[in-house]
Protein backbone atom coordinates (compact mmCIF):
# COMPACT_ATOMS: atom_id res chain seq x y z
CA UNK A 1 0.00 0.00 0.00
CA UNK A 2 1.33 3.43 -0.92
CA UNK A 3 1.99 5.96 1.79
CA UNK A 4 1.13 9.63 1.31
CA UNK A 5 4.56 10.69 -0.06
CA UNK A 6 4.57 7.82 -2.56
CA UNK A 7 0.98 8.60 -3.60
CA UNK A 8 2.15 12.11 -4.52
CA UNK A 9 5.19 10.69 -6.38
CA UNK A 10 3.15 8.20 -8.43
CA UNK A 11 0.55 10.88 -9.23
CA UNK A 12 3.39 13.04 -10.57
CA UNK A 13 5.03 10.24 -12.55
CA UNK A 14 2.09 8.04 -13.63
CA UNK A 15 -0.83 10.48 -13.41
CA UNK A 16 -2.90 8.33 -10.99
CA UNK A 17 -5.35 11.17 -10.30
CA UNK A 18 -6.22 14.43 -11.99
CA UNK A 19 -6.79 16.95 -10.53
CA UNK A 20 -4.72 16.19 -7.45
CA UNK A 21 -4.19 18.38 -4.37
CA UNK A 22 -1.00 17.40 -2.55
CA UNK A 23 -1.83 19.18 0.71
CA UNK A 24 -2.11 17.94 4.25
CA UNK A 25 -5.87 18.57 4.22
CA UNK A 26 -6.33 16.00 1.45
CA UNK A 27 -3.69 13.43 2.33
CA UNK A 28 -3.59 10.98 5.24
CA UNK A 29 -0.68 8.60 5.99
CA UNK A 30 -1.89 6.05 3.42
CA UNK A 31 -4.92 7.55 1.62
CA UNK A 32 -6.19 10.52 -0.37
CA UNK A 33 -9.44 12.44 0.15
CA UNK A 34 -11.71 12.55 -2.92
CA UNK A 35 -14.55 15.05 -3.28
CA UNK A 36 -17.77 15.00 -5.27
CA UNK A 37 -18.23 16.42 -8.75
CA UNK A 38 -21.64 15.04 -9.77
CA UNK A 39 -24.66 13.39 -8.10
CA UNK A 40 -27.03 11.08 -10.00
CA UNK A 41 -30.27 9.72 -8.63
CA UNK A 42 -33.82 8.79 -9.62
CA UNK A 43 -36.85 10.39 -7.97
CA UNK A 44 -40.00 8.58 -6.83
CA UNK A 45 -41.49 8.90 -10.32
CA UNK A 46 -38.44 7.28 -11.94
CA UNK A 47 -37.00 10.46 -13.42
CA UNK A 48 -33.21 10.65 -13.60
CA UNK A 49 -31.75 13.72 -11.87
CA UNK A 50 -28.13 14.75 -12.50
CA UNK A 51 -26.71 17.53 -10.30
CA UNK A 52 -23.34 19.17 -10.99
CA UNK A 53 -21.58 20.60 -7.90
CA UNK A 54 -18.48 22.65 -7.20
CA UNK A 55 -16.47 23.56 -4.14
CA UNK A 56 -18.62 25.50 -1.68
CA UNK A 57 -21.91 23.94 -2.76
CA UNK A 58 -24.11 21.75 -0.60
CA UNK A 59 -26.06 18.72 -1.74
CA UNK A 60 -29.05 17.20 0.01
CA UNK A 61 -29.59 13.46 -0.07
CA UNK A 62 -33.29 12.53 0.25
CA UNK A 63 -34.22 10.27 3.11
CA UNK A 64 -34.15 6.51 2.43
CA UNK A 65 -32.51 6.98 -0.96
CA UNK A 66 -29.67 5.76 -3.18
CA UNK A 67 -27.48 8.41 -4.83
CA UNK A 68 -24.51 7.78 -7.11
CA UNK A 69 -21.54 10.12 -6.65
CA UNK A 70 -18.92 10.81 -9.31
CA UNK A 71 -15.68 12.06 -7.79
CA UNK A 72 -13.90 15.13 -9.13
CA UNK A 73 -10.66 13.35 -10.07
CA UNK A 74 -10.26 11.23 -13.15
CA UNK A 75 -8.39 7.99 -12.47
CA UNK A 76 -5.51 6.57 -14.50
CA UNK A 77 -4.04 3.40 -13.02
CA UNK A 78 -0.93 1.65 -14.38
CA UNK A 79 -0.93 -2.14 -14.69
CA UNK A 80 0.77 -2.57 -11.33
CA UNK A 81 -1.40 -0.36 -9.01
CA UNK A 82 -4.90 -1.18 -7.73
CA UNK A 83 -7.29 1.18 -5.96
CA UNK A 84 -9.78 0.84 -3.09
CA UNK A 85 -11.99 3.43 -1.40
CA UNK A 86 -14.00 3.80 1.79
CA UNK A 87 -16.60 6.29 3.00
CA UNK A 88 -15.46 9.14 5.23
CA UNK A 89 -16.08 7.91 8.79
CA UNK A 90 -18.18 10.89 9.90
CA UNK A 91 -20.73 10.11 7.17
CA UNK A 92 -20.87 6.54 8.43
CA UNK A 93 -21.60 7.70 11.96
CA UNK A 94 -24.39 9.93 10.63
CA UNK A 95 -26.25 7.12 8.90
CA UNK A 96 -24.79 6.96 5.38
CA UNK A 97 -23.74 3.66 3.91
CA UNK A 98 -21.33 3.12 1.05
CA UNK A 99 -21.55 0.10 -1.20
CA UNK A 100 -18.66 -2.10 -0.12
CA UNK A 101 -15.53 -0.48 -1.47
CA UNK A 102 -14.68 -2.65 -4.49
CA UNK A 103 -11.28 -3.22 -5.95
CA UNK A 104 -10.57 -1.05 -8.97
CA UNK A 105 -8.33 -3.14 -11.14
CA UNK A 106 -4.90 -2.02 -12.33
CA UNK A 107 -5.07 -0.48 -15.80
CA UNK A 108 -8.42 1.18 -15.21
CA UNK A 109 -8.93 4.70 -16.53
CA UNK A 110 -11.96 6.98 -16.31
CA UNK A 111 -14.54 8.26 -13.85
CA UNK A 112 -15.31 6.55 -10.55
CA UNK A 113 -18.97 6.23 -9.46
CA UNK A 114 -19.83 5.21 -5.92
CA UNK A 115 -23.32 4.42 -4.50
CA UNK A 116 -24.36 6.22 -1.32
CA UNK A 117 -27.30 5.01 0.76
CA UNK A 118 -29.05 7.44 3.11
CA UNK A 119 -30.52 4.99 5.58
CA UNK A 120 -31.97 7.70 7.81
CA UNK A 121 -35.54 9.01 7.82
CA UNK A 122 -34.30 12.57 7.30
CA UNK A 123 -32.60 14.44 4.47
CA UNK A 124 -28.81 14.47 4.69
CA UNK A 125 -26.75 17.49 3.64
CA UNK A 126 -23.25 17.08 2.21
CA UNK A 127 -20.79 19.95 2.13
CA UNK A 128 -18.90 19.65 -1.17
CA UNK A 129 -15.86 21.29 0.46
CA UNK A 130 -15.48 18.12 2.53
CA UNK A 131 -14.38 14.77 1.21
CA UNK A 132 -16.75 11.93 0.42
CA UNK A 133 -14.33 9.02 0.32
CA UNK A 134 -10.75 8.14 1.16
CA UNK A 135 -8.80 6.42 -1.65
CA UNK A 136 -5.92 4.03 -1.04
CA UNK A 137 -3.51 2.60 -3.59
CA UNK A 138 -1.87 -0.81 -3.51
CA UNK A 139 1.11 -1.78 -5.63
CA UNK A 140 0.88 -5.28 -7.09
CA UNK A 141 3.65 -7.72 -7.97
CA UNK A 142 3.23 -7.24 -11.69
CA UNK A 143 6.74 -6.60 -13.00
CA UNK A 144 7.94 -8.95 -15.70
CA UNK A 145 11.54 -7.82 -15.32
CA UNK A 146 11.88 -7.99 -11.51
CA UNK A 147 9.40 -10.75 -10.80
CA UNK A 148 8.83 -12.80 -13.91
CA UNK A 149 6.10 -15.40 -13.63
CA UNK A 150 7.17 -19.03 -13.65
CA UNK A 151 4.10 -20.31 -15.46
CA UNK A 152 1.25 -17.84 -14.94
CA UNK A 153 0.14 -15.17 -17.38
CA UNK A 154 -0.90 -11.56 -16.73
CA UNK A 155 -4.39 -10.64 -17.87
CA UNK A 156 -4.86 -6.88 -18.28
CA UNK A 157 -8.21 -5.12 -17.78
CA UNK A 158 -10.59 -5.31 -20.72
CA UNK A 159 -10.50 -2.12 -22.75
CA UNK A 160 -14.30 -1.73 -22.99
CA UNK A 161 -14.33 -1.17 -19.19
CA UNK A 162 -12.13 1.92 -19.28
CA UNK A 163 -12.64 5.51 -20.41
CA UNK A 164 -16.44 5.36 -20.72
CA UNK A 165 -18.96 8.06 -19.65
CA UNK A 166 -20.91 7.50 -16.45
CA UNK A 167 -24.15 6.94 -18.39
CA UNK A 168 -22.61 3.83 -19.92
CA UNK A 169 -22.29 2.21 -16.52
CA UNK A 170 -26.06 2.56 -15.94
CA UNK A 171 -26.85 1.41 -19.46
CA UNK A 172 -24.80 -1.74 -18.98
CA UNK A 173 -26.02 -2.43 -15.46
CA UNK A 174 -29.76 -1.70 -15.70
CA UNK A 175 -30.56 -0.64 -19.27
CA UNK A 176 -30.99 2.89 -17.86
CA UNK A 177 -33.93 1.73 -15.77
CA UNK A 178 -34.42 3.65 -12.50
CA UNK A 179 -32.20 2.52 -9.64
CA UNK A 180 -34.12 3.31 -6.48
CA UNK A 181 -34.23 2.26 -2.87
CA UNK A 182 -37.07 -0.10 -2.02
CA UNK A 183 -37.64 1.66 1.31
CA UNK A 184 -39.59 4.68 -0.07
CA UNK A 185 -41.78 2.31 -2.10
CA UNK A 186 -42.39 0.22 0.99
CA UNK A 187 -43.17 3.36 2.99
CA UNK A 188 -45.47 4.57 0.21
CA UNK A 189 -47.25 1.21 0.08
CA UNK A 190 -47.53 1.21 3.87
CA UNK A 191 -49.01 4.72 3.80
CA UNK A 192 -51.47 3.73 1.08
CA UNK A 193 -52.44 0.65 3.07
CA UNK A 194 -52.81 2.82 6.17
CA UNK A 195 -54.99 5.29 4.26
CA UNK A 196 -57.04 2.41 2.84
CA UNK A 197 -57.39 0.86 6.29
CA UNK A 198 -58.34 4.24 7.74
CA UNK A 199 -60.94 4.73 5.00
CA UNK A 200 -62.30 1.22 5.56
CA UNK A 201 -62.39 1.82 9.31
CA UNK A 202 -64.26 5.10 8.85
CA UNK A 203 -66.66 3.42 6.45
CA UNK A 204 -67.16 0.59 8.93
CA UNK A 205 -67.77 3.14 11.70
CA UNK A 206 -70.34 4.93 9.55
CA UNK A 207 -72.00 1.62 8.69
CA UNK A 208 -71.99 0.57 12.34
CA UNK A 209 -73.44 3.92 13.32
CA UNK A 210 -76.16 3.51 10.69
CA UNK A 211 -77.02 0.02 11.88
CA UNK A 212 -76.77 1.18 15.48
CA UNK A 213 -79.16 4.04 14.73
CA UNK A 214 -81.54 1.64 13.01
CA UNK A 215 -81.21 -0.74 15.95
CA UNK A 216 -81.85 2.06 18.44
CA UNK A 217 -84.90 3.19 16.48
CA UNK A 218 -86.15 -0.39 16.27
CA UNK A 219 -85.62 -0.90 20.01
CA UNK A 220 -87.27 2.45 20.73
CA UNK A 221 -90.20 1.46 18.52
CA UNK A 222 -90.43 -1.90 20.27
CA UNK A 223 -90.30 -0.23 23.67
CA UNK A 224 -92.99 2.27 22.65
CA UNK A 225 -95.11 -0.60 21.32
CA UNK A 226 -94.67 -2.50 24.57
CA UNK A 227 -95.48 0.63 26.58
CA UNK A 228 -98.61 1.26 24.52
CA UNK A 229 -99.59 -2.39 24.91
CA UNK A 230 -98.99 -2.19 28.66
CA UNK A 231 -100.98 1.03 28.89
CA UNK A 232 -103.77 -0.55 26.86
CA UNK A 233 -103.73 -3.66 29.03
CA UNK A 234 -103.74 -1.54 32.20
CA UNK A 235 -106.51 0.63 30.81
CA UNK A 236 -108.53 -2.41 29.74
CA UNK A 237 -107.84 -4.05 33.09
CA UNK A 238 -108.95 -0.90 34.89
CA UNK A 239 -112.09 -0.72 32.74
CA UNK A 240 -112.77 -4.39 33.31
CA UNK A 241 -112.31 -3.89 37.07
CA UNK A 242 -114.72 -0.97 37.04
CA UNK A 243 -117.23 -2.99 35.01
CA UNK A 244 -116.83 -5.89 37.39
CA UNK A 245 -117.33 -3.66 40.40
CA UNK A 246 -120.39 -2.09 38.79
CA UNK A 247 -121.80 -5.52 37.92
CA UNK A 248 -121.24 -6.73 41.51
CA UNK A 249 -122.92 -3.63 42.86
CA UNK A 250 -125.88 -4.11 40.56
CA UNK A 251 -126.05 -7.79 41.53
CA UNK A 252 -126.09 -6.86 45.22
CA UNK A 253 -128.88 -4.37 44.56
CA UNK A 254 -130.89 -7.02 42.70
CA UNK A 255 -130.38 -9.44 45.56
CA UNK A 256 -131.59 -6.84 48.03
CA UNK A 257 -134.65 -6.13 45.88
CA UNK A 258 -135.27 -9.88 45.53
CA UNK A 259 -135.04 -10.26 49.29
CA UNK A 260 -137.42 -7.37 49.80
CA UNK A 261 -139.88 -8.85 47.27
CA UNK A 262 -139.70 -12.22 48.97
CA UNK A 263 -140.39 -10.54 52.28
CA UNK A 264 -143.38 -8.76 50.80
CA UNK A 265 -144.65 -11.96 49.17
CA UNK A 266 -144.30 -13.76 52.50
CA UNK A 267 -146.19 -10.94 54.24
CA UNK A 268 -148.90 -11.01 51.60
CA UNK A 269 -149.22 -14.78 51.89
CA UNK A 270 -149.54 -14.43 55.63
CA UNK A 271 -152.26 -11.83 55.30
CA UNK A 272 -154.13 -13.86 52.70
CA UNK A 273 -154.04 -16.81 55.03
CA UNK A 274 -155.45 -14.76 57.86
CA UNK A 275 -158.22 -13.48 55.60
CA UNK A 276 -158.95 -17.04 54.54
CA UNK A 277 -159.17 -18.22 58.10
CA UNK A 278 -161.59 -15.46 58.98
CA UNK A 279 -163.77 -16.25 56.01
CA UNK A 280 -164.03 -19.90 57.05
CA UNK A 281 -164.92 -18.91 60.55
CA UNK A 282 -167.78 -16.74 59.38
CA UNK A 283 -169.16 -19.50 57.17
CA UNK A 284 -169.12 -22.22 59.95
CA UNK A 285 -172.73 -23.82 61.04
CA UNK A 286 -172.06 -23.56 64.69
CA UNK A 287 -172.32 -19.94 64.40
CA UNK A 288 -174.91 -18.47 66.90
CA UNK A 289 -178.56 -17.96 65.60
CA UNK A 290 -179.88 -14.55 64.88
CA UNK A 291 -182.58 -13.66 67.47
CA UNK A 292 -186.12 -13.28 66.16
CA UNK A 293 -188.15 -10.11 66.54
CA UNK A 294 -191.14 -10.07 69.06
CA UNK A 295 -194.72 -10.23 67.65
Amino acid sequence: MLSSEHIADYVRVAGLLHPFDATQDRLKPASYEARAKRFIRWDDDGRKIVTEVTDGDKYELPENSIVFVQIEAKIRLPDYIALRFNLRIKHVHRGLLLGTGPLVDPGFGGDLLIPLHNLTSKKYEIDISEGIIWIEFTKTTHNSEKWPAARGAFFPIQQHKTDVPFSTYFERASKNNPIQSSIPLAVKDARELARSADSSAKKAVRTNRLFASIGVLAIAGLIMGLVNLAVSVVRDSSQSGADSRRALSENDALRREQSQLLSRITELERRLKELGDRTLTLQSPTAPAIPKKAP
